[in-house]
């Protein structure tokens, strides 16, 4: 069987059948691909991958091979940009807002200061000192678990905002990754469509 890429198109003998165009038609859809590759039509998914229109006398292994080398490409772009998504995700919990080593010291503090408030007293043995002595310390214990609760819940709320901020990031970036490769495959399938159509013409 003759090879029928552009490339090795002499002596085949069979190109005028599967081909009657007239060679102005041949020459505008040589210049036309020639734009789309140079990346003035298709989506921006097609310039990035490259892909272009196929040249007109393909085989259906050929349709076939373009169509995995391009998904081949979609696939491989999409894993370094999603790369890229948690790259970008990681250095912005970098930059949260709450000191997290400070907050837990501070929170350690008041926890051992009740805890000893607490053993002190439990080393009454006398019923009547050790009811005084919770009651002597009954109002800085207080204060102390409303520091604890204030300091906990203010460092949760604020470091669960910086989370959803990384998070959000992540999934916008993701997001526009994955609407690239999803066109990307769509355009990969149709070309795929339009080739083997052309090479079954071919075989007629």
């Amino acid at each position: 069987m003759c090879a029928v890429r552009v490339e090795n198109q002499l002596g085949c003998e069979t190109r005028r059948r599967r081909w009657q165009l007239s060679g102005q038609m041949v020459l505008l859809l040589q210049l036309l691909l020639a734009i789309c590759l140079h990346g003035a039509c298709g989506t921006s998914a097609d310039k990035t991958l490259g892909i272009g229109t196929p040249w007109p006398d393909t085989t259906l292994d050929d349709c076939h091979d373009d169509y995995m080398l391009a998904s081949e490409n979609a696939s491989s772009i999409f894993s370094k940009q999603y790369e890229l998504c948690e790259l970008e995700a990681t250095n912005g919990q970098i930059d949260l807002t709450i000191n997290e080593q400070l907050e837990r010291e501070q929170i350690e503090l008041g926890r051992t200061e009740l805890c000893r408030s607490f053993e002190q007293c439990d080393s009454h043995d006398d019923d009547l000192e050790y009811f005084e002595c919770v009651r002597n310390n009954g109002s800085r214990n207080l204060d102390l678990m409303t520091d604890i609760n204030y300091n906990s819940t203010s460092a949760h709320t604020r470091l669960r905002q910086d989370y959803d901020t990384v998070y959000q990031t992540l999934m916008l970036c993701t997001l526009d990754a994955k609407v690239m490769y999803i066109n990307s495959m769509r355009r990969a399938y149709e070309e795929l469509h339009e080739c083997r159509s052309e090479a079954d013409k071919n075989a007629d």
